[in-house]
């Protein structure tokens, strides 16, 4: 990944406990400190959580059954599970590491997997859509799921999926293991914890929660038993700091190590400082602008055609997105087998002007658009709303949190909205496209809101029906991914309601003192092996 450098002068602070006081010209030797807009983190439930803020956080609560390298995108290795077989008919055993115990002191076992992976699907939480695609449901689990003795683990199949799918995913917070016996006391009504565990935690990871915040602080103390090796940070402390020249300014002086959600010209200016470096990590999602197919305007593929031709794209990502995003034209990117050329995103404004007319819209009308209020959602939404003005679209945008923005759109109330996506197979066709095109299930109540197209009330029933033919292939690549172009094909013809604005770029901005710390482009950063040089 590119590495670009800064200049750290200045004070810093000493964090002793959960206080912060500036004491010195530097944040201490053993302790991590971090910045960042919380406004997104609104759980600490590894089956409920869907942003970039509360992936970061879990990732240090919670131990996966497996992991991805981050340092080679698309590699599995062990996590909780030291060893993993596939089975003829796909099944999965795990065998799990006789190390590994949760921060109670009780050691894991392959019932505390079977139990954390069967109330994913049970409660019907975000995480239940990963699963769903695999076949697994409520009536199913408790068979599908289970410990064949203390260490092995089995997840047995329930519809074709290649195995390398299911792998990838469980490097995921849905792949998190929970203290099944620690939720058990804090269960309400036969809840599973879902109360509890929305801002406690019961994992076997690194670190233990210590305080959190809402909106304010998240502070995670080291677990000086940790079965993987003592953490070399005794304490992590994430900051909410909403302005990004705040945290530029508190970079330059030494009260943070690492900065996310920096806007660009603060990106830029760090950049040039030797004693900082920027990272920016190509993500394995998109920026994307949604319509919900319910309002009536967007149900017509003529207006929905005509819309895309709107948006300039290249303006966005020259000038919005440069730091946070690359162009992208279709929801495969070019590098992943099963990209198609010269497909999706066309700027035109004259076809745009047109085809609003042709479908009866020549004056335009009126939207509300859902945006989250920090960089770069906010800026992105503010140039699509120039964009559509143009063509006589006005654009009402409506920025908030996540339960605010994202909220509206999981539950399919909403007109316009932009967000941000993940792939959960950051090599594979099926990860980059499944998330954004298929829906085997448009009911309201279906609850998949992981999946794009279902939060947009649309669906293809031939395009479903490809991607679980390609799904459940596991011995000729060529033709999964002939498949998987087969389906994109139909889905960019359907005129779809769904539109990539940008591959995903996640920078941040961290201190050249430190040692060890590797962004995941999953979101999946762990900070045990952080150290800092003197």
């Amino acid at each position: 990944m590119p590495h670009f450098r800064a200049c750290l002068t200045g004070a810093a602070v000493l964090i002793a406990a959960v206080t912060i006081n500036v004491a010195e010209a530097r944040t201490p030797q053993d302790q991590l400190v971090i910045g960042m807009n919380m406004v997104n983190l609104t759980t600490l439930d590894p089956h409920n959580a869907n942003s970039y803020e509360s992936y970061h956080v879990i990732a240090n609560l919670y131990d996966t059954l497996l992991r991805s390298d981050p340092n080679t995108p698309g590699k599995v290795v062990p996590g909780l599970a030291k060893s993993w077989t596939v089975l003829p008919d796909g099944t999965l055993e795990f065998t799990l590491d006789e190390r590994a115990t949760f921060q109670s002191g009780r050691k894991i076992t392959a019932a505390d997997v079977a139990y954390s992976f069967q109330r994913a699907v049970k409660l019907g939480l975000l995480a239940r859509a990963y699963y769903a695609n695999w076949g697994y449901d409520a009536a199913n689990v408790d068979q599908k799921f289970r410990a064949k003795d203390d260490r092995t683990f089995v997840m047995e199949v329930a519809t074709p999926v290649a195995p390398s799918l299911k792998l990838n995913a469980l490097t995921r917070v849905y792949g998190a293991v929970l203290d099944r016996e620690v939720i058990a006391k804090h269960e309400k009504d036969g809840d599973m914890g879902r109360g509890w565990l929305a801002s406690n935690a019961a994992g076997s990871g690194p670190f233990t929660l210590n305080r959190w915040n809402p909106n304010d602080i998240v502070v995670l103390s080291r677990f000086d038993a940790y079965w993987g090796g003592e953490p070399k940070m005794k304490r992590v402390l994430v900051r909410h700091l909403p302005e990004s020249q705040t945290e530029r300014l508190q970079l330059e002086k030494g009260d943070l190590d690492v900065g996310f959600q920096l806007v660009s010209a603060d990106i830029d200016g760090l950049a040039k400082n030797p004693n900082i470096v920027i990272d920016r990590l190509v993500g394995s999602g998109f920026y994307y602008l949604i319509m919900s197919t319910k309002d009536p305007e967007f149900a017509k593929p003529e207006v929905r055609r005509a819309l895309r031709y709107c948006i300039n794209y290249k303006d966005i990502n020259d000038v919005v997105m440069k730091n946070y995003g690359t162009s992208a034209t279709t929801f495969i990117p070019a590098d992943i087998p099963g990209y198609i050329p010269d497909i999706g995103n066309v700027y035109d404004p004259a076809k745009c002007k047109q085809g609003l007319a042709d479908a009866g819209y020549g004056e335009g009308f009126s939207k509300q658009l859902l945006s989250l209020n920090s960089t770069p959602y906010a800026d992105m939404a503010t140039a699509i709303q120039q964009n559509l003005a143009v063509a006589g679209i006005k654009v009402d945008i409506l920025t908030g949190n996540g339960d605010q923005t994202y909220g509206p759109m999981r539950d399919r109330k909403f007109q316009l909205g932009v967000g941000r996506t993940a792939s959960s197979a950051q090599t594979d066709a099926d990860g980059w496209l499944r998330t954004h095109v298929y829906n085997p299930d448009n009911k309201d109540d279906a609850n998949l809101s992981n999946l794009q197209a279902w939060r947009a009330s649309f669906e293809l029933p031939d395009v479903n029906k490809l991607m679980d033919e390609a799904q459940a292939i596991t011995d000729n690549e060529a033709k999964r991914v002939e498949l998987y172009k087969q389906a994109l094909k139909l889905f960019e013809e359907s005129a779809p309601p769904i539109i990539p604005i940008s591959q995903r770029v996640d920078p941040y901005a961290k201190s050249a003192r430190l040692k060890n710390y590797v962004g995941d482009i999953g979101w999946m950063t762990r900070w045990d092996r952080v150290e800092k040089q003197d």
